[in-house]
């Protein structure tokens, strides 16, 4: 213990021992050397500004990433609503054209002749249901009609794009923003019962699809729809409701506040009349 006293004694008196000088009368008088004494706190201070300044870049490196993630965070919001802008203007567009289409406006001689159409598959739809009641298959002939239908649908589609394309030519339809499909899983002159599928490909306010009554209806039935999927958990987000029902069939809607996310959408659906 003795000797580890008199070693650290000896370290620290080593400094002062550089700087003794003897006097004449033999005692012997420290000095401190002032250049040794400010070097060593110039050293210090050098040593706890390095230290302040690794910790403030430190602080300027973890600013910056936050303010990119923040900023990129901004941006990709940003896209999603002006792709959503985009969608909007371009689902109303259609749906303004549409009405107006077939409210007699731009070529309502087409429309009208689409109607007629229609009511003729219609009526012979039905008159192959009353004729193979009773003897035959018809299966193979209202299928027929059916394609039929399907394809009267595309020809009214392409010309009210072609509408829009002349009425609006910086309006992209060429890439849609959703497409839908329907199943009727029940069908009887008196109540109808399906899904309705919708898959919506980009972001859009707003998402509406047709259900399409086949048989038609001989008066105007009362619907009930309800969305049984989505890609959302929490469903109270989105505005999810059947509009006003026709003879023919009756609109679903999809609305949010925010754009609707990408994915399918299921609707099921009972329409019938007292």
């Amino acid at each position: 213990m003795t000797r580890r006293y008199s070693l650290a004694l000896i370290i620290v008196a080593m400094p002062m021992i550089c700087f003794a000088e003897a006097s004449v009368d033999g005692k012997t008088t420290y000095e401190l050397d002032m250049f040794s004494l400010l070097s060593f706190g110039l050293a210090i201070a050098a040593l706890v500004l390095s230290i302040f300044m690794a910790w403030l870049s430190w602080q300027f490196y973890v600013k910056s990433t936050q303010a990119a993630d923040k900023t990129n965070e901004t941006v990709t919001k940003i896209e999603t609503l002006v792709a959503g802008v985009q969608a909007n203007i371009t689902e109303i567009v259609q749906r303004t054209v549409g009405y107006w289409i077939e409210s007699g406006g731009g070529d309502g001689q087409v429309t009208e002749s689409k109607r007629e159409v229609y009511e003729r598959l219609n009526e012979l739809e039905q008159s192959i249901q009353n004729a193979g009641s009773g003897s035959g298959d018809t299966t193979h002939l209202l299928q027929e009609v059916s394609a039929l239908k399907i394809q009267l649908d595309e020809l009214g589609r392409g010309i009210r794009e072609s509408q829009i394309k002349t009425l609006f030519p910086n309006i992209d339809t060429e890439i849609p923003t959703m497409k839908y499909s329907q199943e009727i899983t029940s069908a009887d002159p008196k109540e109808q019962a399906g899904l309705m599928r919708i898959n919506v490909l980009r972001p859009t306010k707003i998402a509406t699809a047709n259900i399409k009554f086949n048989p038609i209806f001989s008066t105007v039935p009362e619907i009930t729809a309800a969305l049984v999927s989505s890609p959302y958990e929490d469903d109270s987000l989105i505005s999810a409701k059947a509009g006003t029902p026709s003879l023919r069939g009756c609109n679903v809607h999809l609305n949010s506040t925010t754009p609707l996310k990408a994915g399918e959408y299921i609707f099921e659906f009972v329409a019938k009349t007292s």
